[in-house]
């Protein structure tokens, strides 16, 4: 099995749904999707899950980060929300956390497959 820790593999201040809503920042949902998330679904083999554990040195996530960070992997044709749920294990020992990882899965669940184009909102001075 696979694992991200949000916390400790990505950032500890997780915010904002675009590149460019971080002023040049390491945080946005957009950037852990296509970072860390779609890599290491890619990655998995037949039958494998991808754990991602929310709540290790996190305090807590805004739901712009939830929804493109989460949800974009269906809207912008990834995969369905059916294949996300199937691949996806949200882990937490917070019992706060469960709010987000409840959120997470509604975002997930009401997503429409390629309902939209992705378009980077990364710039050269984001790097």
């Amino acid at each position: 099995m696979k694992y991200i820790d949000i916390g400790e593999d990505y950032t500890n201040t997780p915010a904002g749904r675009f590149y460019k809503d971080k002023n040049n920042k390491k945080g946005s949902g957009e950037e852990f999707r296509e970072t860390m998330l779609l890599p290491a679904l890619s990655s998995l083999d037949t039958g494998e899950k991808l754990t991602v554990i929310i709540d290790n040195n996190v305090e807590g996530y805004g739901s712009s980060f939830l929804s493109e960070g989460f949800a974009g992997v269906v809207k912008y044709g990834h995969m369905d929300s059916h294949e996300l749920l199937e691949k996806l294990i949200i882990q937490y020992t917070d019992p706060d956390f469960e709010f987000f990882k409840n959120r997470i899965l509604e975002y997930i669940k009401n997503s429409s497959f390629a309902s939209e184009q992705y378009q980077s909102t990364k710039t050269s001075i984001n790097g």
